[in-house]
């Protein structure tokens, strides 16, 4: 009973009265067929050069300190102390830094994560026409992330993350804050199978301005399996993914693993996507890993690179 304590608090303030209009239009809103008004969507940007290269599809699969986003359960599996640093090079200049710590005992654990999306210099003009920018100004959004897992019972873990985030663009800011829920699920018949059942981005209308919008909401349902094949370890894994502005989609990705090289490639099943395939290697050494993934967008915008160096204490 005592392993259930935890999430009584969480519980009761989330459906007390603090869930008001806000939050329940932001939840109804998630089942129409028009997409509504939603801002950060940097929230949907996944971190971690292994995650990217397998095509998002990573949360049955994430056992580093980036289960802080990917899935808050799966922190009581990073043992020790855990340390993840990455880097994605997006699009004209736009960066994505994160860094997280986590540590865990198979039981329990907990993991911090912050880290932003750094726009860069922008053009600042007003309503007057000109040929030359009034100067430049700088955009960024920023989050920090805390999250607590624990195991339920010998076959399932759950966890619960809280966020509290920035916009700042030239000097107007916003803020808020949001829940991310995770549980992975490891089916008895089957012990290389692991099941993953996410619900992120809850949280209420955030005011820019004159303006509101709704958070993207996003649930996630994935799969993995894992197993050792002609001294190689193969893992195969698979999600759908729903958010609140955009239509049901899915990802899958395979990595081979030889001794202390990883070789990995992801592909996004939506139309809609401006990023389908992805790829890239890891190489580990004890306690050090580094990651690199690449994913090239299509209508010629270029390619997304990201790098990621982890390490196990």
């Amino acid at each position: 009973m005592k392993k259930y304590i935890v999430f009584i608090p969480l519980i009761i303030f989330l459906f007390s009265g603090k869930v008001t209009g806000d939050w329940t239009d932001n939840i109804s809103d998630y089942f129409t067929t028009t997409s509504p008004s939603v801002g950060m969507s940097f929230l949907k940007i996944g971190m971690g050069a292994r995650a990217v290269s397998l095509g998002g599809a990573y949360s049955s699969v994430v056992r580093d300190p980036t289960a802080v986003y990917w899935n808050p359960a799966a922190v009581i599996y990073t043992e020790g102390m855990d340390a993840s640093f990455s880097h994605l090079s997006l699009m004209e200049g736009i960066n994505y830094e994160f860094i997280a710590v986590s540590t865990g005992d198979k039981n329990q654990g907990i993991g911090i994560g912050m880290g932003g999306v750094f726009y860069g210099g922008m053009e600042l003009r007003d309503e007057r026409p000109s040929e030359e920018p009034l100067g430049t100004f700088d955009a960024y959004s920023f989050l920090v992330k805390l999250s607590y897992g624990h195991k339920l019972g010998s076959d399932i873990a759950a966890g619960v993350s809280i966020s509290g985030i920035l916009e700042r663009i030239y000097v107007y800011s916003t803020h808020t804050y949001t829940f991310d829920f995770g549980v992975l699920y490891f089916p008895p018949i089957v012990k290389a199978v692991v099941i993953s059942l996410n619900l992120n981005n809850i949280g209420p209308k955030v005011t820019y301005l004159d303006e509101s919008f709704r958070l993207p909401l996003t649930t996630k349902l994935g799969c993995s399996y894992r197993t050792r094949k002609w001294k190689t370890n193969l893992t195969l894994a698979t999600e759908i993914s729903k958010s609140i502005d955009t239509p049901l989609s899915s990802a899958m990705g395979i990595e081979a693993g030889f001794s202390y090289l990883c070789l990995r490639v992801g592909y996004r099943f939506n139309e809609k996507n401006i990023v389908r395939w992805s790829g890239g290697l890891g190489i580990k050494y004890k306690f050090l890993s580094i990651d690199y993934s690449i994913s090239p967008y299509l209508k010629d915008l270029g390619i997304k690179h990201c790098v990621s160096l982890n390490l196990d204490f």
